[in-house]
């Protein structure tokens, strides 16, 4: 190299080095060995998921760089994702897949896993409190509202106390401590 011939930069990188060292292949193993994983392995990443899902476009990981991670064993970075909680669970993914990957039904098996270990965001975890404190994730609609329409101001045969009192005994019910 001549002194007036400039050293080339390295590339730049797209993405980050995963160090292998942090790979967990028992977790590959765990997610094919449940009844929705037996095609897991099967998947080459077409990305044919990822074109089929209506709100991939806003996730950080789309659905066929999650199928790979759970490949590679990266069970902290796979199950503390978000998009796991994102999913619409229409199965467009799922239906479109050329190799028949489970993959709403692996976010499923996932989302177990992230809850088992107490990895749960807050909104969802939220949306639990709600339902064990109300029975119902929606109020129907406001009392006022009601009495604009004529009608009575509670919904006439809407009890939610049984379905409570069920749901504090659930996993549900445990992600919010209704079994303290």
């Amino acid at each position: 190299m001549t002194e007036t011939e400039e050293k080339a930069d390295p590339p730049a990188v797209m993405i980050e080095p995963i160090d292998i060292s942090k790979l967990d292949p028992d977790f590959r193993e765990g997610i094919r060995s449940m009844p929705n994983g037996e095609e897991l392995s099967a998947c080459f990443a077409c990305s044919t998921c990822t074109a089929a899902c209506p709100i991939a476009s806003t996730w950080k990981y789309k659905p066929h760089q999650l199928i790979r991670m759970i490949l590679l064993g990266m069970r902290k970075e796979v199950l503390s994702s978000e998009e796991i909680w994102l999913c619409l669970t229409c199965f467009e993914c799922q239906e479109r897949c050329p190799q028949n990957v489970r993959v709403t039904d692996i976010f499923f098996d996932c989302k177990n896993l992230a809850a088992e270990e107490g990895m749960i965001p807050d909104s969802i975890v939220g949306l639990a409190r709600e339902l064990t404190d109300k029975g119902q994730l929606y109020v129907v609609t406001a009392d006022w509202e009601r009495e604009d329409m004529d009608l009575e101001p509670e919904v006439p045969g809407l009890s939610t106390e049984e379905f409570k009192t069920i749901l504090k005994g659930t996993r549900t019910g445990r992600i919010v401590g209704g079994d303290e």
